[in-house]
């Protein structure tokens, strides 16, 4: 957690399974120690220690707001640890994840002008996470992290002059801002670069340098450039390249392995035809399980037809229509 300090640290990745109940017990004593002896960071830490379930949630924003009082200041170290707090209720998994809170506390950072938390609370009110959308102020909260250079606010800028939300139309400037971001450093812009290059999008079409690009993104570990990749392989397009099966599967298999929705989804559809791997309906149906659960329409649509084929599992009618029903709902989504 950002902020702790290093000896925390150690207690916090120790806290994963190296310690026996007791040890971890008298762990979280020493914590809650210093914590109730007025150290802001042992605050904070035992407040996280709360996100995670090792005490009640109203203890957990006790701490917080115990440690918060003296550092939510202009002198406090540029709201960095108010991001991290709202860090714990976005991340945290399960029914702990409070996206109310989440939004409360990088609003908080946000005000003291950290950018990391300016381009999250921006998404929050872009997306209307935890709170009302304001697509107006979302886009201002990435122009002022972008002044920092920060590369996820510039990614962002990217996408909103791609689509004409929040900023004009503009693909000549949204690949501006792609490039300036992944010079920053930002994965996500890579794969975003190898889009605009494969349909000639605001530069000229050039297949040999979108699969550099997506070669680049996937090798930084970009799921949907992994994807591209594989389907590259399976259709011998972009550039007319030999279809090669087994290829394609590989890179399924990495973005599926990062649980990308339509990385499952294509794999699951290798299994489903047998193409690079033994055909096996039933594993078909477990990976579009997975990539429907992401909202993958045509995962859904495959689902339902299953459930009410009997392919790769039991018949079942009431499956098949609900998920006839969400991929309709999905596929509306998609084409808004």
């Amino acid at each position: 957690m950002t902020g702790v300090s290093g000896k925390q640290l150690l207690t916090l990745k120790e806290l994963k399974g190296e310690l026996s109940p007791e040890e971890l017990e008298k762990a979280i004593k020493a914590i809650r120690k210093q914590a109730r002896e007025s150290d802001e960071k042992a605050q904070c830490v035992m407040g996280f220690l709360c996100c995670l379930g090792f005490a009640k949630k109203r203890a957990c924003k006790k701490l917080y707001g115990a440690a918060m009082g003296r550092l939510d200041a202009p002198r406090g170290p540029k709201g960095i640890l108010l991001y991290a707090i709202g860090d714990d209720y976005y991340h945290v998994a399960g029914p702990r994840q409070d996206l109310e809170e989440a939004a409360y506390w990088y609003r908080r950072s946000a005000a003291h002008h950290f950018p990391a938390a300016q381009v999250l609370y921006g998404d929050c009110l872009f997306s209307g996470e935890g709170v009302e959308p304001d697509i107006v102020e979302a886009v201002n909260l990435y122009k002022e992290a972008a002044k920092t250079e920060n590369p996820m606010a510039l990614r962002r800028l990217g996408d909103c002059a791609y689509l004409g939300i929040g900023l004009e139309q503009n693909t000549e400037r949204a690949v501006t801002f792609f490039r300036d971001a992944a010079r920053l450093g930002c994965r996500d812009a890579l794969w975003r670069l190898g889009d605009l290059y494969l349909q000639g999008e605001g530069v000229e079409k050039n297949v040999e340098m979108a699969i550099s690009f997506y070669e680049e993104a996937a090798d930084a570990g970009v799921a949907s450039a992994m994807c591209m990749l594989g389907d590259r392989s399976f259709y011998g397009k972009p550039d007319q390249v030999d279809i090669d099966y087994k290829n394609a599967v590989h890179w399924y298999k990495k973005s599926a392995r990062r649980e990308d929705e339509w990385g499952l989804y294509a794999l699951g559809m290798c299994y489903y035809n047998g193409k690079g791997v033994t055909q096996s309906h039933k594993k078909a149906v477990k990976l579009f399980l997975r990539a429907g659960a992401y909202g993958c329409p045509d995962a859904l649509w495959r689902l339902a037809s299953c459930y009410y084929n009997g392919v790769g599992t039991k018949k079942n009618k009431k499956k098949a229509y609900h998920y006839y029903r969400e991929a309709v709902k999905m596929y509306a989504i998609y084409n808004e």
